[in-house]
């Protein structure tokens, strides 16, 4: 993981996870435990941004499809 927004993961299957940090890039398996209890907790927050964004696409197409069943039902001012 850089300091920017990129998700904790390995590079590839069977490898081993992996945080890179600037130019410096870090086993974490080999982190001490508090370091990993925080990239557990960076994941968990990843995955939680992930299914609210997911979420929130899912009520904008809702709330399009109500709007449109809405107008739908409106009376013509004819």
């Amino acid at each position: 993981m850089d300091s920017s927004s990129e998700p904790l993961q390995p590079e590839s299957p069977g490898q081993e996870a992996m945080l890179t940090v600037g130019d410096q890039s870090y086993r974490i398996a080999d982190l001490p435990e508090d370091a990993q209890k925080l990239v557990l907790a960076i994941r968990d927050c990843e995955e939680q941004i992930t299914s609210s964004k997911r979420r929130v696409n899912y009520l904008e197409i809702a709330r399009r499809s109500l709007i449109q069943e809405l107008t739908s039902r409106l009376p013509d001012d004819t």
